[in-house]
């Protein structure tokens, strides 16, 4: 069940991302991550009640320390995400921010079998084979920001996952709420400083015209699958130990690589391929032992 999960969480985010940065391309980032966060916002609003759980203040302060984080990461993960190819970014956020949930697992007492090490050692490598560039890109102007913005939005995501799980079980999706409204009042200060910065702001920020339009579609659905992995993702570190569903979550840049390929044609080398076939044996080996 918690495998399941953590599947379905990384399906979700990578859904998300990929959406969210096809947005960045076209709207700026604080725009996209303040719009994103306010429609999930509004989703986990209209179903936190109908879950079980009690809102506490020591769920809120450990959701909202882990909004605050997460609106850093995901302002870095989309801005790299619009400045370079997403087979490169999105890996490369994953691989750190598996790292960080994994090594905490660790250090807070998760008992893990040998299989199991070897399986998420194998997501790590996978994650890693997944992001390793092109040497086409080792010489682009672009290529060192947009390493720098995966990163670091990693250090913040990997952070993200770990205050999120410290939010007692009692709390149900509360948590998810209180990270959600510190993540929305950072990106919309994040938005009004560059409107204000922006001598010619509507024509970033607007949605009457039919690219625009195409933009806030692409917020909206981003925003929703977003909104329910955070839920999703809580959920199972509940259920779960941190180190094995951290190390699943972050099999998601597979799902953003395989829509950048369809859909905006970014062709992955050998190495990627290679990667996404290995985090698929990884995480059958993860699954059988847990």
């Amino acid at each position: 069940m918690v495998v399941a999960l953590a599947v379905i969480t990384a399906l979700a985010f990578g859904i998300a991302d990929f959406c969210g940065g096809t947005a960045a391309r076209r709207l700026s980032v604080p725009g996209v991550v303040a719009l994103t966060q306010g429609v999930g916002l509004v989703l986990l609003l209209s179903v936190v009640i109908l879950a079980p759980g009690q809102p506490s203040p020591r769920g809120a302060g450990w959701g909202a320390a882990a909004g605050l984080i997460g609106s850093v990461g995901a302002l870095s993960l989309y801005a790299g995400l619009a400045a370079g190819p997403m087979y490169v970014v999105a890996p490369l956020t994953a691989l750190i921010s598996a790292a960080v949930p994994v090594l905490a697992g660790a250090l807070f007492g998760d008992r893990l079998t040998a299989i199991t090490w070897v399986g998420i050692g194998l997501i790590v490598i996978a994650s890693g084979l997944v992001g390793a560039a092109p040497s086409t890109h080792l010489k682009s102007a672009w290529f060192g920001r947009a390493v720098a913005l995966a990163l670091f939005s990693g250090i913040c995501f990997g952070g993200f996952f770990v205050l999120l799980a410290q939010a007692p079980c009692t709390a149900g999706l509360w948590p998810v709420i209180s990270a959600r409204i510190s993540e929305t009042v950072v990106a919309l200060a994040m938005w009004a400083l560059g409107a204000t910065a922006t001598k010619n702001v509507k024509t970033r920020t607007g949605i009457l015209s039919r690219v625009d339009r195409e933009t806030f579609v692409l917020v909206v659905v981003g925003g929703t699958i977003d909104a329910t992995a955070n839920a999703i993702y809580l959920l199972s570190v509940q259920r779960g130990q941190l180190a094995v569903v951290g190390a699943i979550v972050a099999l998601y840049p597979a799902v953003t690589v395989l829509l950048a390929r369809i859909l905006h044609g970014e062709r992955p080398g050998n190495l990627q391929g290679a990667g996404l076939v290995l985090a698929a044996g990884a995480l059958l080996v993860v699954g059988a032992s847990s």
